[in-house]
């Protein structure tokens, strides 16, 4: 398998992540999509701590990706060492020793990586249909089977865990108008000194899951 080509065109302005195809903006993303499973008090519960796990994962996904980039991208793992992989490692490096590396280097570390063949790191996709846009994580295959990953962090006294398939859906269904399939979906935990996989859940189980959502979120916005 090879590292997927970039969608053309598309394009991801941050902050604030929104998404551009060309001339084109989208108005909502995947993200966006799935606040309609949350009420006013649990968001206003969630951003009050954003100053804690917003800093977090923003620094452990731009490890991963620099890590799976560095490992598996074809224009960098040649043997051609450029000043963009030396500059892209350097980052890295950084990142490693850094605030977070109490999640980082277990999730580095972890064997998975050398029993896979990563295909995309924070890969933006989007579906014109629904005009949904987003970036998900990962995409990997190992034993012919095609998985499509995200990554989540949790804190020191998080035990807990949650569903994730709806999410995983959104990017299926948004990567399938651009033919690209995906066999499974995976969360991947973060914590410090660990890192989990989760079991496989089923395409069907990711999609259902999507369309549940999106079938309430369009009925909302008919709404209003």
């Amino acid at each position: 398998m090879t590292w997927l080509t970039p969608i053309p065109g598309l394009i991801r302005r941050d902050p604030g992540h929104k998404y551009w195809l060309h001339d084109r903006p989208f108005p909502t993303s995947v993200t966006g999509v799935l606040r309609i499973q949350k009420s006013d008090f649990a968001m206003d519960r969630i951003m009050s701590t954003a100053a804690i796990w917003a800093p977090r994962g923003n620094t452990t996904h731009r490890a991963l990706e620099l890590f799976l980039t560095l490992q598996f991208a074809p224009s960098l793992n040649s043997g051609d060492r450029s000043p963009e992989f030396q500059t892209l490692g350097d980052e890295l490096l950084s990142l490693r020793s850094g605030d977070y590396s109490d999640w980082i280097e277990p999730l580095l570390a972890h064997d998975h990586w050398n029993q896979v063949t990563v295909i995309a790191s924070e890969r933006p996709t989007c579906c014109l249909t629904r005009c949904v846009a987003g970036t998900f994580d990962l995409a990997y295959v190992a034993a012919n089977r095609r998985v499509l990953a995200d990554l989540k962090t949790i804190g020191t006294a998080d035990s807990h865990t949650y569903c994730t398939r709806a999410q995983l859906g959104g990017y299926m269904a948004l990567e399938a108008t651009h033919g690209n399939h995906y066999d499974y979906g995976q969360t991947i935990w973060a914590k410090p000194g660990q890192t989990t996989f989760s079991t496989l859940y089923s395409r069907r189980e990711c999609l259902l899951a999507w369309a549940a959502v999106w079938t309430r979120y369009q009925a909302v916005h008919r709404l209003v």
